[in-house]
C-alpha cells in the first residue's frame, strides 16, 4: 500500500496530476487500506507545501527540487504519516528505507533515513 501511495504522489509531482484524483487509483484496494491511503494523500494536498518547507531544513547544500521525483514522494508520504501519527515512527521509517532501497539511487535509503530520523 505504501508504495502505491508513494508512486501516486509520484505522478502527482512528475506529471502535475492533482493528487486528489490519485485516490481513485486505490478503487481496487480493501476499504480500510483505501481509508488510509486518501488520509494520507488529503493530508500531503493540504499540507505539501509545509512539508516540503519542513524536509528542506535538513537538506544542507541542497534543495527539495533536486531530488528525483521518487524520492520527493517517498519523503512526503513519510512525512505525512509522522505527522498523522497513525502507524508508530519506526514502522514508518523502515518502509520509506525499504521503498528507497527497491526503487532509488543505491545510497538514497541512508539519506531518506537521515531526513526523517531528524523530523
Amino acid at each position: 500500500m505504501r508504495e502505491k501511495i508513494v508512486f501516486a504522489l509520484y505522478r502527482h509531482l512528475l506529471l502535475r496530476r492533482d493528487i486528489l484524483s490519485e485516490i481513485e487509483e486505490f478503487d481496487e484496494q480493501e476499504s480500510e487500506e483505501k481509508e488510509y491511503a486518501s488520509e494520507i494523500l488529503k493530508d500531503v494536498y493540504k499540507n505539501e507545501g509545509l512539508y516540503i518547507e519542513e524536509i528542506s531544513q535538513y537538506l544542507p547544500n541542497w534543495n527539495f527540487d533536486r531530488e528525483n521525483y521518487v524520492e520527493q514522494a517517498l519523503l512526503l508520504a513519510a512525512v505525512s504519516e509522522l505527522k498523522l501519527q497513525k502507524t508508530d515512527r519506526a514502522i514508518v521509517l523502515d518502509e520509506a528505507v525499504q521503498i528507497a532501497k527497491k526503487y532509488c539511487d543505491e545510497d538514497s535509503y541512508r539519506y531518506i533515513n537521515g531526513v526523517l530520523d531528524k523530523i
